[in-house]
C-alpha cells in the first residue's frame, strides 16, 4: 500500500494544469492560515494571562484610584482601559503629573463627580473597549475567509477535474477503470486540500471567537465595576460640616 506522500505525488502529478494550480493555492492558504493559528495562540495566551493577573490585583486594592499606582506593573486590554479612565479622571479632576503622588497618598476624590463627568469617564473607556475588541479580532476575519473559501475552490478543483476527465472518455471512445482512475484522483485531491485548510481554520477560529467573547463580556463588566466603584469612592474633605455641633455651645451660652 502506497504512503500519504506518494499518494498524494501521485495525485497531483496525475492532475491537469488548473488542478496542479489550485492545489498550489491552497497549500500557500494553509501555510497563511497556520500562519495566523500560531500567532494568535500566542497573543490569545498572553492576553489571558494578563486579564488573570489584573483580576487578581483588582480584586486585592479594591478601588479604581488604587489601581493608577498598579498599572505599571500590569498588561493587557484591562490595563488599558483603566488607564483610559484614570488618565479621564484626572483631566476631569485637574491632577498633573505633579499632584499625583498626592492624589495617591490620599486615595480619595478631591471632590465629587457629576453625573456627567461619570458618563464622560465611561464612554472613554467603552471607546478603548471597543478598541481592544478590534485588536483583538485581529486575523480572525482572515481564517473566517479561509474556512468558507477553501472547500469551494477545492470543490471546483474537484468538479473541474472530474468534467475534464469524462471529456477525454468521450473524445477517446473507450471507458475503463484504468482510464478514468488517474484523473478522478488527481481531481479529488484538490477537495483533500481544500479540507485541510477548512478544518484547522474553523477550529481555531471558533476558538478564539469564544475566548474574544469571554474577554469582551470581562471588559464590560471591568467598566461597569469601576465607575460604581467610582460613585462610591470617598472625597478628600466631607461633603457637609458638622453644624449643629458648632451651633450648639452658642445655643446653650444664650439661654444662660
Amino acid at each position: 500500500m502506497p504512503s500519504l506522500a506518494e499518494t498524494l505525488k501521485y495525485a497531483f502529478m496525475q492532475s491537469d494544469s488548473v488542478g496542479k494550480v489550485i492545489v498550489v493555492v491552497l497549500a500557500i492558504f494553509s501555510a497563511w492560515a497556520w500562519m495566523i493559528i500560531f500567532s494568535k495562540a500566542c497573543d490569545m495566551l498572553r492576553m489571558r494571562a494578563s486579564c488573570r493577573k489584573f483580576s487578581r490585583v483588582y480584586a486585592r486594592v479594591k478601588s479604581p484610584i488604587g489601581m493608577g499606582q498598579q498599572l505599571a506593573e500590569l498588561s493587557g486590554p484591562l490595563k488599558a482601559i483603566c488607564a483610559a479612565g484614570i488618565n479621564e479622571l484626572f483631566d476631569i479632576c485637574h491632577i498633573n503629573k505633579e499632584s499625583q503622588s498626592l492624589f495617591y497618598r490620599h486615595c480619595r476624590l478631591p471632590r465629587l463627580l457629576s453625573e456627567k463627568e461619570i458618563e464622560k469617564i465611561r464612554s472613554t473607556m467603552n471607546s478603548q473597549v471597543n478598541q481592544q475588541i478590534v485588536v483583538l479580532e485581529s486575523d480572525l476575519g482572515i481564517l473566517g475567509t479561509l474556512v468558507t473559501v477553501s472547500p469551494f475552490l477545492g470543490l471546483f478543483g474537484t468538479v473541474w477535474g472530474v468534467m475534464a476527465t469524462f471529456i477525454a472518455i468521450s473524445l477517446h471512445g473507450r471507458v475503463d477503470l484504468s482510464a478514468i482512475a488517474p484523473g478522478i484522483s488527481g481531481a479529488l485531491l484538490t477537495t483533500v486540500a481544500g479540507l485541510l485548510v477548512a478544518i484547522p481554520s474553523l477550529v481555531a477560529n471558533n476558538l478564539y471567537n469564544n475566548l474574544v467573547e469571554k474577554t469582551c463580556l470581562e471588559m464590560d463588566n471591568f467598566v461597569t465595576d469601576f465607575i460604581a466603584s467610582l460613585q462610591l469612592e470617598e472625597t478628600v474633605q466631607p461633603i457637609t460640616k458638622p453644624i449643629a455641633r458648632e451651633n450648639a455651645p452658642a445655643s446653650a451660652t444664650a439661654e444662660g
